[in-house]
């Protein structure tokens, strides 16, 4: 009698366990996750967000076009992902990405040595002679690159100090 009652209670116990953790579970991807995804469609540029899962960590995908302050983007973006890191779908030619491997090294060296005006100069010299627009900002976080030519749309955060906020694209 007494094993019988041990059994039930554990049967109980292990059900309502079960029904806890799927109604976490599923809190957690239908309204959480949904919330987030509402809430980044409502900032300018962002035409399309959602959460996808890669190697078991949570991204925030967002798909942009024609974003016009990208810092200002990425601030929103980033107080409602939380901990989730980035990843921007842009509107990117195979011209714009040329331009931007052409940028890395000035980014990158900048960087490393801080030499934030010498960068500038350098890179709205590059988007010049490929006849690209440049619109480039920074904080202490990351630079906050935009670059555009006609309906193509190329954006991307070089994030100073590696926090892994922002992917890339």
């Amino acid at each position: 009698m007494m094993k019988q009652r041990i059994a039930r209670v554990s049967l109980i116990g292990m059900l309502i366990f079960g029904l806890l953790l799927g109604g976490q579970i599923l809190y957690k991807n239908n309204w959480t996750n949904g919330q987030l995804v509402k809430d980044s469609r409502q900032i300018s540029g962002v035409l399309s967000a959602q959460v996808v899962t890669e190697n078991g960590q949570q991204i925030l995908e967002v798909k942009v076009d024609h974003v016009q302050n990208l810092k200002k983007v990425g601030e929103q973006l980033e107080n409602i992902a939380g901990q989730r890191p980035i990843r921007f779908n842009d509107q990117r030619t195979p011209e714009l990405e040329k331009v931007l491997a052409q940028m890395e090294f000035p980014l990158q060296e900048s960087v490393a040595r801080g030499n934030f005006t010498e960068m500038q100069r350098k890179l709205q010299e590059l988007a010049d002679q490929a006849g690209v627009t440049l619109e480039l900002s920074m904080d202490n976080e990351g630079i906050y690159l935009n670059l555009t030519k006609g309906q193509a749309q190329l954006v991307e955060v070089i994030e100073r100090h590696a926090q892994g906020k922002f992917l890339e694209s």
